[in-house]
């Protein structure tokens, strides 16, 4: 599989494709090659796509090589098994699918005996990696047999340490399962399909060297690995640790300790050059230093010039005499720096701030620090690109005045791509998916105060059907920011922006529409809305006056400063919300968070329902009032209180991953009417497939209306489990392990692993365990029908797991 763009490379990319990028003065794919030969695998067929003619020119019909080589070169992108398939013609019997780009010794004799000692269709090499989430993870059962395959999960999905690194052995019979002239992908489409159709697959775990050799880092330590020696078939390391071509010429005083230099290289006197990578053609003169740097063909660099640690100059760049390059600075092809200048940031575009975007379909960070003018244009860019000339874009923000800043900064960057804008200017994220949903446009932005951080800014990004957008989209926007490749449009293409008009009137007759107002109206209930300074507050008063309701408003206005609170301020924000309800004896008291989708309940007797309770309180409403419901949905970590209302009235509960996207995508389903979210948000699909606050506050209203009945009453009547909580502390790269270790240490009992591990004891009794998406630690809830109970199994588990931190 040789066909690697190799976007994440660049600039040693820009001019070779990622195969072709040398390891100790060799290019991977050649690597790759004596590899296979120390097996006795001769015969290939490369697969081709980006820049063919490099390869085929180096390679020719292998006879060099001692090998003999096809090539395949597809006409358009048939994803990984499809362009398998295109080889079908050259293969007799079983074979052996290996990328080109990625370095490793693993004993593929070994593989092949196991593979035909299982009689399988298909065996993985499998290996154990301290960070999964670039890779498709898998677990086997105690035969080997894969049981489970996930590609590229966030870091909730993770349930193993053990991924798939593309090394594959097949029969020949797997192509009568890859549709020919399609696009299909091993990992997304061929692996899925064998396991969903009961064929057994099966994974060989193996021990040995292996990388994936994907960013700039990754490719100074593949070539350092080398050179001390950690691939068993690479030997070329000679003097000081260093690999140096023997058509270079280094002068006598010039110091250079564990790096590789290529051909026609000239190092002058003086020169220190440590842990770095020198290509072909370059000159370094005298008194330069270079440490953990990578130089690509064809450069030159000027005496007294100091190269900070992981620079990466592209070919064909002349740097001048005592200049100064700090760290982590990409130089791209043709560039010409000045004598005396001091470079400190990338040459091209701005440097990175993230190592990853999005955190689901959003992307969070500093305020005019991590998201900035220059970082909005920019992702206004790459998004518009992603989305097309001539479409449209809705966007909108809340009241913040950095939120402004950026939001604007976006619309110049996506009207750049050729993109229109419709500013929806300030309204709730609700009614920002509202009129997506009606067709408004081909995507949507909306930008606001981090609710619980006031220094951060968040980016929110939906489909244009108003859902959050898919792992697979903000993936594919990341790949496009990070590799800097988008196009703008020509002058005369530049995209155009008009502000929205009527949003609200068309909002309000929809919403109405969808509830029982004359239910509400008999009613007569009294009120207390605490608005949190957000934007519902000009919204909301406008619907509830239909409602016969008598209203007491807090936190009623606008107020930017507000917006966030931070876990203490909404804390006593709540305790002075609910005495307020408490002492005017009101029926009920909503709080909505400032972006209008999360909604907090309080009693008539002051007392605050929220998290683990009040999904199954408002579900008993809501299957009480709409009788015949067959299936309602929530998170994976809900309450079991749920599954016990739900019982009562026979009917269905479908468990999802803790995402928002994933409780819309359950609205998919025509006959789950009702999704419950574990922090006040709630989906009711007649009305939108998304959390919004003040549906929902309509929503119970309308139940309690119907059912005649109080939130109180519904507490009292209804079970309730005790769950419990802890947060357990680990690094980034334990999480996978941890993982897998609960899982295999919890293999007697019924297992759910739809988000995390979850175990049930018995059938009111569980234990999941979940790594944080963010945060570096894992969650463990534990839930049972006595505290007594729910404290002790706390402690069993949280010792289990405890143990496993700090161990391979």
């Amino acid at each position: 599989m040789a066909g690697g763009f190799g976007t994440r490379l660049r600039p040693l990319t820009n001019n070779i494709p990622k195969p072709m990028v040398p390891i100790v003065n060799k290019p991977i794919l050649e690597h790759i090659i004596n590899l296979l030969k120390t097996h006795g695998i001769k015969d290939y067929v490369m697969l081709l796509f980006f820049m063919p003619d490099i390869i085929k020119n180096h390679f020719g019909d292998g006879r060099k090589f001692g090998v003999k080589i096809n090539y395949v070169i597809p006409d358009q992108d048939y994803g990984t098994a499809g362009a398998v398939k295109l080889s079908q013609n050259f293969i007799k019997d079983k074979f052996v699918v290996i990328s080109g780009d990625v370095l490793t010794d693993f004993n593929l004799n070994a593989i092949s005996e196991f593979h035909n000692s299982k009689k399988t269709i298909a065996t993985l090499a499998l290996y154990s990696s301290p960070n999964p989430l670039q890779f498709g993870i898998v677990l086997t059962d105690n035969k080997h047999r894969i049981i489970r395959f996930l590609e590229k999960p966030s870091s909730s999905e993770v349930f193993s340490d053990t991924i798939n690194t593309g090394i594959y052995f097949f029969n020949k019979e797997i192509f009568k399962y890859i549709p020919e002239g399609e696009n299909f992908d091993f990992s997304k489409d061929l692996f899925p399909l064998l396991l969903k159709n009961n064929i057994p697959i099966y994974g060989h775990k193996t021990s040995g060297y292996w990388r994936d050799v994907g960013t700039l880092e990754e490719y100074i330590e593949a070539n350092m690995d080398a050179l001390n020696g950690n691939l068993s078939y690479i030997k070329q390391t000679g003097k000081n640790g260093n690999c140096i071509s023997r058509k270079s010429h280094i002068e006598k005083n010039a110091l250079i300790e564990n790096s590789i230099i290529g051909e026609n290289v000239k190092i002058e006197n003086n020169v220190i050059i440590k842990n770095s990578v020198i290509w072909d053609n370059v000159t370094v003169s005298r008194d330069s230093r270079l440490l953990f740097d990578v130089v690509c063909s064809n450069c030159f660099i000027g005496r007294s010039t100091k190269v900070n640690d992981y620079v990466f100059i592209g070919e064909n760049c002349k740097i001048g005499k005592n200049v100064f390059i700090s760290s982590s600075i990409k130089i791209w092809d043709n560039k010409q720096i000045e004598d005396n200048q001091k470079v400190t940031r990338s040459l091209i575009y701005d440097d990175r701030f993230f190592s990853e975007l999005f955190t689901d379909s959003r992307i969070t960070g500093l305020s005019n620090l991590q998201i900035n003018p220059e970082f909005g244009s920019k992702l206004g860019s790459v998004y518009g690109a992603s989305i097309g000339q001539g479409k449209k874009i809705l966007i909108a923000r809340d009241s913040d005045f950095i939120s402004n800043m950026i939001k604007r900064s976006i619309s110049s960057g996506i009207m750049s791509a050729g993109v229109n804008i419709i500013d929806a200017q300030v309204i709730p994220i609700p009614i920002l998916r509202q009129e997506l949903k009606s067709g408004e446009g081909a995507g949507g932005i909306f930008v606001r105060k981090s609710p619980f951080d006031r220094k951060s800014t968040d980016i929110i990004f939906f489909d244009s059907d108003g859902r959050d957008l898919s792992g697979n989209k903000t993936k594919s926007i990341e790949r496009l920011f990070f590799s800097e490749e988008y196009k703008r449009a020509d002058f005369d293409k530049v995209g155009s922006i008009k502000f929205q008009e009527r949003t609200y009137e068309k909002y309000k007759k929809h919403f109405l529409n969808c509830i029982d107002v004359q239910a509400i109206r008999k009613r007569k209930f009294k009120i207390v809305i605490d608005y949190s300074y957000g934007v519902t507050s000009t919204i909301f008063p406008n619907i509830i006056g239909e409602f016969n309701c008598e209203v007491v408003s807090l936190s009623a206005h606008l107020d930017s400063e507000k917006i966030t609170r931070s876990i203490d301020e909404h804390k006593s924000s709540l305790d002075h919300f609910s005495y307020v309800v408490k002492s005017l004896n009101y029926d009920i008291g909503f709080m909505i968070d400032a972006g209008g989708e999360k909604i907090w309940l309080c009693t008539a007797d002051g007392k605050n329902i929220s998290g683990d309770r009040f999904v199954p309180l408002v579900l008993k409403l809501f299957l009480m009032a709409n009788k015949g419901v067959k299936k309602i949905a929530v998170p994976v970590q809900i309450t079991g209180e749920v599954d016990i209302v739900a019982k009562e009235f026979d009917t269905e509960v479908v468990r999802v991953k803790d995402s928002h996207y994933s409780m819309m995508m359950a609205c998919d389903d025509k006959d789950i009417k009702f999704v419950g979210g574990i922090r006040g948000g709630f989906l009711f699909p007649e009305f939108l497939y998304a959390t919004d606050g003040m549906f929902s506050m309509a929503k119970i209203l309308e139940l309690l209306a119907k059912t005649n009945t109080t939130i109180e009453a519904i507490d009292k009547t209804t079970p309730r489990l005790v769950m419990l909580k802890e947060n357990i502390m680990c690094s980034k790269d334990e999480k996978g392990m941890i993982m897998r270790k609960f899982m295999e240490d919890t293999i007697s009992h019924k297992q759910e692993l739809i988000d995390g591990v979850k175990v049930f004891l018995d059938k009111k009794t569980t234990v999941l365990c979940i790594p944080d998406k963010v945060r570096n630690f894992v969650n463990l809830n534990v839930e049972s029908e006595s505290k007594t109970k729910s404290l002790k199994l706390m402690k069993e588990y949280k010792k289990k797991i405890e143990s496993y931190v700090g161990k391979k």
